[in-house]
Order: C-alpha cells, then structure tokens, then sequence
C-alpha cells in the first residue's frame, strides 16, 4: 500500500468515525421529539426544551454534513490510489459498491440539514418549520437512510473480516477450471454465414 493511500484510508477511518458517531448522537436526541410508540411529534413539550434539543440536532447534523464529504471524498481517493486487483479482493469492491450507492441519498440527506441548520440560525426559536423539515428528513424516502445506515455498519464488518478474499493461486486453478470444463467450438468453414 503507497503512502497516499495510507494517507487517504487513515482520513477515511476518522472521518467515518466522526459521521456515525454524529449520526447516532442526532439519532439520540431527535428521540426526545418523538412519542415511544408513535411517529409522532410529542406535544407537551416546553419551548426551552425543544430550543435544546434543535440547538443540538443542528450542531450534530453540522458535524454530520462536513464528515460525510470528507467521507466521500476520501474514499474515492483511496480507492484512485490504492492499486489493487479487485478479482482477489473482492470484499473491497462490495465495500465501494455499497457506499457509493447510497451517495445520492447522503447528498439530499445532507441538503435538508443543512436547511435546518440555517433555519436554527436564522430564528433559534421558531419551531413549525423545523419540525416539518426534521419530520421531512426522518421520513425521507420511506427509511432509505436506515438501510444505509445498515450497510454502513456491514461495511465495517465486511472489511475486518474480509469475505471472499482469494489469493492468486486459488484464482488461477479457478480459471483453470473454466478452461478445462469450458465447451471448445473449433470453427469451419461451412459454418460461416454468407450475407448476401
């Protein structure tokens, strides 16, 4: 592995640290506006509480927005730099895939807080809009987030434990057997087809 791509994972793994730490903080306190059993804002609580605990979902999904694009960004320079056969490591490849794929959720995600972020620091204690915003942002395309959520956490998994890791020589006896049992058509002349 070259040193910038030591360099690029090492800001990869805290950065990644640092986005889902914030997301299960933000996780946490946007709790305390739902009812347990419901998916419902709770009414009962006072405007000093809520003012606390918007304060706190905006400075989270501030650390939020600016460790995902370092995520992001780190990732794919990682990857650019890090040269390495994807047929051996395939667990690396799954890894990308399932990162990648969720970007484009990630980025509305990260535009709605933003938009809230600016929204508690335009009028601290107005609470409508920011609640219609944050019920917005937890019902986003009914729970693709969670999903990413999840395979987040399998990335993790998948690259301590690094499935469908494969050596060269087990990849060469498998394209060995590929050849051996692979159907040999020799070609002959009659068999080709003449356009008229």
């Amino acid at each position: 592995m070259s040193k910038g791509s030591k360099f690029w994972l090492t800001i990869l793994i805290f950065s990644g640290i640092a986005y889902l730490g914030a997301i299960n903080i933000r996780f946490i306190i946007g709790n305390e506006l739902l009812n347990f059993d419901e998916f419902n804002f709770k009414s009962f609580l006072l405007p000093v509480e809520l003012s606390l605990i918007f304060k706190f979902i905006s400075y989270s999904s501030l650390v939020i927005i600016v460790s995902y694009f370092i995520v992001f960004i780190s990732a794919i320079l990682f990857l650019i730099n890090y040269k390495v056969n994807y047929r051996e490591n395939v667990w690396l490849l799954v890894s990308a895939i399932l990162f990648f794929v969720f970007s484009p959720v990630e980025f509305y995600s990260c535009y709605l807080d933003f938009k809230f972020y600016l929204m508690y620091l335009e009028d601290p204690y107005e609470y409508e809009q920011k609640l219609l915003v944050f019920g917005e942002r937890i019902g986003l395309l009914k729970g693709v987030p969670w999903i990413a959520m999840l395979c987040y956490y399998t990335i993790i998994v998948i690259s301590i434990f690094k499935p469908l890791k494969k050596t060269k020589a087990e990849l060469e006896e498998a394209d060995k057997e590929n050849k051996d049992y692979a159907y040999k058509y020799i070609m002959h002349e009659e068999d080709d087809i003449i356009k008229e």
